[in-house]
C-alpha cells in the first residue's frame, strides 16, 4: 500500500515538473529561422516521437503568438492542449479566447468558446457545457462557416438531450440533417440521424424511430460506415423495449453490445445493461437481470454516469436482495441510489423546476443512516490501488506493443507500395447487366464510357482541382446518373473515391521518380494533385495507401540514401 502511494506520488511531481518545464520552453536555435508552415509539417511528421512533437508544439505556439496570427495561435494552443496535463485543459481554452477576442472574429470567437464547451463536456459539467455551446453559437451564427455552424448546433442539441430538453434537441437536430445530408454525408448525417432517433424515442414517437434507424441502417451500407450500424441496431432495442417487446429488445441491445463497448463508449453501454436487465426484469427472469442491472452501477463509480432513468437499477437490486433475505446487499444498493439520486440533483440542476422525483430522499437516507457506519472504504483502498496499478503497467505494455506492431505494418505497407509500378486499379469488364433503378442502361452506353474513361484515367484532366461529377459526365458524354453508376461497377469504387484514388495515384508515382517533389511541403503537394485543402488531401493519401503522406516521403528519403 506505502509503496503505490509513493509512486502515485512521484508521478504527480514529475506531471508538475514537466509541466513547470513547458512554460519555461524557449525556440530551440535550429527552429528559430523556419517558418510555422515548415514547423505545422514537422508537427505531423513526428507525431509518434513525443518529446519531437512536443518540441514542435510549443514552438508553433510561440511562432504563433510572435506573429500576432490569431488563426495559427489558437490552433497551437489546442495542439498544446491535447499534450498537457488534463487539469490545465481549461486554462488553455481559456487562453484560446484571450486571442480569439483580440483578432475580434466571430469564427475564431465561436471556435474558441465551442473548444471550452466540448472540453467541460469531457468533464461531465454539462450546463457549464451547454452555456459554451449557445455563445459559440451566437458569434458562429454571425461567420460564413456553414461546417462549424451546425457542428456546433449538433453540440447544443446533445446536451439539450442529455439534460432532457428533447423538442428543442430534436428542432434542432432536424436542421443538421438537412445540412450534413447535403454537404456532409457519412458519419456526420449517421450521427444526426441517430440521436433523432434517440430524441423520438424519449417523446414517444416510436414508429418514427424505427423509420428513422432503418433510414440511418441502410444509409451506413450505402456509405461504407459499418461501425455506426451497431448504434442503430441499439437504438431499435430500446425502441422495442418501451414498445414491451421484450425479447426482441433483448436480443437487439444484446447483438449491439459489444460493438459499442470496443469503442468505449460507457454512457451508451450503461444504458444497453440497464435496459436489457429491465427486460429481463419484466419478463420475470430476474436472476437474469441482476448482472446487468449491476453493470449500471459499475460505471456510475468508474466513469461518474449516471442519468435519471437508470436510477431504477438501484431500486431494482435492492428489491431483489431484500427478496432474498441478504439485507447486506440490500442496503448497499440502497445507499448506492441515495448517492447516484444526489449526483443527479447536483448535476442536473437546471431541471430541477417541474421534476417529480420517483425516489423519497429522506426515506432513503433513515434507511442508510446504520450502513454509513458499517462501510470498510479502508480495506477496499488497497484492491483498488493495486488494480489501478496493474491497469497502468498493463496500459503501458500495451501501448508499446501497439506502437511496435503499427511501425511493422507501416513499413510492409510502404514496401507494398514501392514495389507496385501502376497502382491503378484495371477496369472490371460488367459481365452482367447494369441496372440504375428501373432502367437497364445499354451495353454499348457502358463500353462507350468505359473506353472514354481509360483515356481520362491517361490524361491529367483530374488534377483540376474544381473538376466535378457534372464535368465527367460532359468529358464522357453521358448524363451523371449513369456516369457515376457505370464508374461504380467497372472502377468499384463511387465516384469520389474514384478520383481521389487517381490523384494519389499521380502524387505517388512522382514522388518515387521525382526527387523534387519529395521536397514540396503538404500544401504544395495538395495543389500538385488538385485537392482543395491540405486536410482533405492528407484523408485521401491515408485512405488510399493506409500512410501518412509525410511518413511515405520520409521513407523514401532514408531508401534513397541506403
Amino acid at each position: 500500500m506505502k509503496t503505490v502511494k509513493i509512486i502515485l506520488v512521484l508521478l504527480i511531481i514529475l506531471t508538475q515538473e514537466t509541466y513547470a518545464q513547458q512554460k519555461a520552453f524557449k525556440i530551440p536555435d535550429t527552429l528559430k529561422s523556419k517558418s510555422i508552415d515548415y514547423v505545422i509539417d514537422r508537427l505531423d511528421e513526428n507525431e509518434d516521437n513525443k518529446s519531437l512533437d512536443s518540441i514542435y508544439a510549443y514552438t508553433y505556439l510561440l511562432k504563433s503568438k510572435a506573429a500576432n496570427d490569431y488563426d495559427n495561435t489558437i490552433k497551437a494552443y489546442n495542439t498544446v492542449m491535447h499534450k498537457s496535463p488534463k487539469d490545465t485543459w481549461l486554462q488553455y481554452c481559456d487562453s484560446m479566447l484571450v486571442v480569439a477576442k483580440k483578432s475580434k472574429t466571430d469564427s475564431l470567437l465561436g471556435s474558441a468558446y465551442l473548444t471550452r464547451g466540448i472540453v467541460y463536456y469531457y468533464f461531465k459539467q454539462e450546463p457549464k457545457a451547454l452555456d459554451n455551446f449557445i455563445i459559440a453559437d451566437s458569434f458562429i451564427s454571425k461567420s460564413d462557416n456553414q461546417y462549424l455552424k451546425y457542428k456546433t448546433k449538433y453540440s447544443i442539441a446533445q446536451i439539450k438531450y442529455y439534460l432532457g430538453y428533447y423538442e428543442e434537441a430534436i428542432s434542432l437536430l432536424k436542421e443538421c440533417e438537412i445540412y450534413f445530408r447535403l454537404n456532409e454525408p457519412g458519419k456526420p448525417h449517421l450521427r444526426t440521424l441517430h440521436s433523432l432517433s434517440m430524441c423520438y424515442i424519449k417523446t414517444k414517437r416510436y414508429d418514427l424511430a424505427t423509420a428513422t434507424n432503418d433510414l440511418g441502417y441502410r444509409e451506413a451500407i450505402d456509405v461504407d460506415e459499418p461501425s455506426t450500424i451497431p448504434f442503430f441496431t441499439n437504438s431499435e432495442g430500446q425502441n422495442e423495449y418501451f414498445r414491451k417487446n421484450y425479447r426482441s429488445a433483448i436480443e437487439k441491445l444484446q447483438k449491439s453490445l459489444a460493438p459499442i463497448a470496443k469503442g468505449n463508449d460507457f454512457a451508451n453501454v450503461s444504458t444497453t445493461n440497464f435496459y436489457i436487465g429491465r427486460s429481463y426484469w419484466a419478463l420475470g427472469e430476474k436472476e437474469k437481470a441482476i448482472p446487468y442491472l449491476k453493470k449500471v452501477d459499475d460505471y456510475f463509480k468508474r466513469e461518474n454516469f449516471m442519468k435519471e432513468d437508470l436510477l431504477e437499477a438501484y431500486d431494482l437490486l435492492a428489491q431483489y436482495y431484500e427478496s432474498k433475505g441478504n439485507p447486506t446487499q440490500q442496503l448497499k444498493y440502497l445507499t448506492g441510489l441515495l448517492k447516484a439520486e444526489t449526483f443527479v440533483n447536483k448535476n442536473f440542476r437546471y431541471l430541477s423546476e417541474g421534476i417529480s422525483r420517483k425516489y423519497d430522499m429522506k426515506k432513503i437516507i433513515e434507511s442508510t443512516e446504520e450502513l454509513k457506519k458499517k462501510l470498510f472504504f479502508r480495506d477496499k483502498m488497497d484492491i483498488i490501488f493495486g488494480i489501478i496499478f496493474l491497469i497502468v503497467t498493463l496500459g503501458f505494455g500495451f501501448i508499446i506493443c501497439r506502437q511496435y506492431q503499427r511501425r511493422k505494418l507501416r513499413k510492409q505497407k510502404f514496401k507494398g507500395i514501392i514495389s507496385h509500378k501502376d497502382r491503378i486499379a484495371s477496369p472490371v469488364p460488367a459481365n452482367e447487366k447494369i441496372v440504375d433503378g428501373d432502367l437497364i442502361i445499354k451495353p454499348e452506353i457502358v463500353a462507350a464510357v468505359s473506353k472514354k474513361l481509360e483515356k481520362f484515367e491517361d490524361s491529367d484532366i483530374f488534377l483540376d482541382k474544381d473538376f466535378n461529377l457534372n464535368k465527367m459526365a460532359a468529358y464522357v458524354d453521358c448524363n451523371t446518373r449513369y456516369t457515376s453508376r457505370i464508374i461504380c461497377e467497372t472502377r468499384k469504387k463511387k465516384y469520389i473515391e474514384y478520383v481521389d484514388d487517381l490523384r494519389i495515384d499521380f502524387i505517388v508515382n512522382r514522388l518515387k521518380t521525382d526527387n523534387k517533389y519529395r521536397n514540396y511541403t503538404i500544401k504544395a503537394l495538395t495543389e500538385e494533385a488538385g485537392f482543395k485543402s491540405p486536410q482533405k488531401f492528407k484523408e485521401a493519401f491515408v485512405k488510399s495507401t493506409e500512410l501518412t503522406p509525410l511518413y511515405f516521403i520520409r521513407e523514401l528519403k532514408k531508401q534513397s540514401t541506403t
